[in-house]
């Protein structure tokens, strides 16, 4: 324990936490905007639902082989000051520049096998882009503290950033946006959207640039640890040393079991496709659903923070399996209730009537609190396998093991976008899309439990299995951070 006492951390200010994890904000923007690429893809483009559902999914695994570039890309690249800097805005520029492209420059001017081909090659612009930003700003949490303590403090400032971007946005949408439009998602709605989302990614890239100034150095990135082996020659980090790390780092891969379930599921509940079932068609009101979203958040927040204080004090992984058990039964319960309201016709009177309202948003803030909980441990749990893979291996190189997490969470929540369009297809939207107004059938009401609530149990499920095998506790992280500091002074006294 005395030993552990005199480790030296490099720790963060308030500043540079709070506004060096600003990206996340500018990631969210470009996510919420593509959750309407559906839409202009029908309206601006011709593409039947199903048809995209194939092209979302064929674009999001290129976007996974993008990956294996950009983080090989961002761990050789080292210049002297601003190599995180550099990657956020050039990877802004790209994903900015197409997002125009899609819902401005090019919608509504191509249609049939034109509108398709330019559409696809718009949409794989977006996501080299949205790749080459997201790598740097995988690796801010790292750069910025090796503190076990800040740590947990970085995953909740990075939740806060991914759930109160969409709160801050839906609400605009709903309220000033969508009312201009008679509440339909069409060509000029989207392209109004477009604008906002961009520009507010953007400055989120600039604060996170500037908060960013003094810690984006090369004595961070520096690669050249010590290996376990002196002798050992140093390995090149090609994909054959991408699949060494993968193979070898157990912690790493139930992280992605744990992560990637949840995002498939997230992913396809959170489409705008399956928004619109709920919001617009069961309860009949984006604004009623985007208040009653509000409210449930920012109460929600409060297990955010519970849950980054847990952090510090039980670990993520004992953090992890506490929130994805609320989170399971918050969703199964969520689908009774549901199903009650419904059967009663009362679920169009969430937001009018005081006891639908009671349960569905009381059910809600559990739900959507469990959750910002959990994400917030799985933020940490990147940069607590970066540390572990130094000492297992050696190599400090966050990029990849960012990379190889990000690779396998976006191959298999890929076809999160298809299952949302084929399942809404299943019901008989074919060639068009769900809209406000549409009658609430028991088919409808059936996929949309299910799409919402229904595979996010599934995820849940695959987490608690995962981190039976994920061995970094608190109390092994406090040893890991020991062995880095060790390793730290070492390569100085060596130097």
């Amino acid at each position: 324990m005395a030993e552990e006492k005199k480790v030296e951390y490099r720790r963060a200010n308030w500043f540079q936490l709070i506004f060096g994890m600003a990206n996340n904000g500018n990631g969210i923007c470009f996510y919420l905007l593509m959750m309407y690429a559906s839409y202009i893809a029908t309206e601006g483009y011709g593409i039947a639902v199903a048809t995209m559902g194939i092209i979302a999914t064929v674009t999001r695994l290129f976007d996974a082989v993008t990956d294996t570039a950009a983080g090989w890309l961002f761990d050789v690249v080292n210049p002297k000051k601003g190599k995180i800097r550099l990657f956020l805005i050039i990877g802004f520029a790209i994903e900015a520049l197409s997002a125009f492209a899609m819902f401005n420059w090019a919608a509504s001017k191509y249609k049939g096998v034109t509108g398709i081909v330019i559409f696809v090659i718009i949409y794989i612009l977006y996501f080299i882009g949205y790749t080459i930003n997201g790598i740097a700003g995988g690796a801010v949490g790292t750069v910025l503290t090796n503190d076990p303590k800040q740590r947990g403090m970085v995953g909740l400032i990075g939740t806060m950033y991914s759930y109160l971007t969409p709160m801050a946005f839906n609400t605009i949408i709903s309220f000033l946006i969508l009312p201009k439009y008679d509440n339909q998602y069409n060509a000029p709605m989207l392209k109004e959207a477009c604008f906002l989302y961009a520009i507010v990614g953007g400055v989120f890239v600039l604060v996170a640039c500037i908060a960013l100034w003094k810690v984006d150095t090369i004595e961070i990135f520096e690669a050249s640890k010590p290996k376990k082996n002196p002798d050992e020659a140093e390995q090149k980090l090609n994909l054959k040393e991408m699949w060494k790390i993968l193979k070898g780092n157990k912690p790493l891969q139930m992280m992605i079991v744990a992560t990637a379930s949840d995002k498939i599921a997230t992913t396809t509940a959170s489409q705008s496709l399956v928004n619109t079932l709920l919001a617009g068609i069961l309860i009949g009101s984006y604004k009623v659903s985007t208040m009653l979203g509000n409210v449930t958040m920012i109460i929600g927040i409060a297990f955010a923070l519970l849950g980054g204080a847990m952090i510090g004090k039980l670990g993520t992984k004992k953090t992890t399996v506490l929130w994805t058990w609320v989170s399971l039964v918050a969703n199964a319960v969520l689908i009774g209730a549901s199903f009650v309201l419904f059967s009663i016709g009362k679920m169009s009177e969430i937001g009018l009537a005081i006891i639908p309202t009671i349960i569905y948003c009381g059910l809600m803030v559990i739900k959507q609190g469990a959750q910002m909980a959990v994400t917030t441990a799985n933020t940490a749990m990147i940069a607590d396998v970066t540390d572990y893979e130094l000492t297992r291996s050696g190599h400090y190189i966050p990029g990849i093991v960012a990379n190889i997490k990000s690779l396998l969470d976006k191959v298999i929540s890929a076809f999160g976008n298809a299952i949302a369009a084929f399942m809404i297809a299943f019901i008989g939207y074919k060639t068009t899309t769900p809209q406000m107004g549409d009658p609430a059938t028991w088919p409808l009401f059936w996929m949309s439990m299910f799409l919402s609530f229904g595979l996010p149990i599934i995820g849940f499920a695959c987490t608690l299995v995962s981190m039976k095998w994920y061995h970094l506790t608190k109390e092994e992280m406090l040893k890991i951070a020991g062995e880095v500091h060790e390793m730290r002074e070492n390569a100085k006294a060596e130097a």
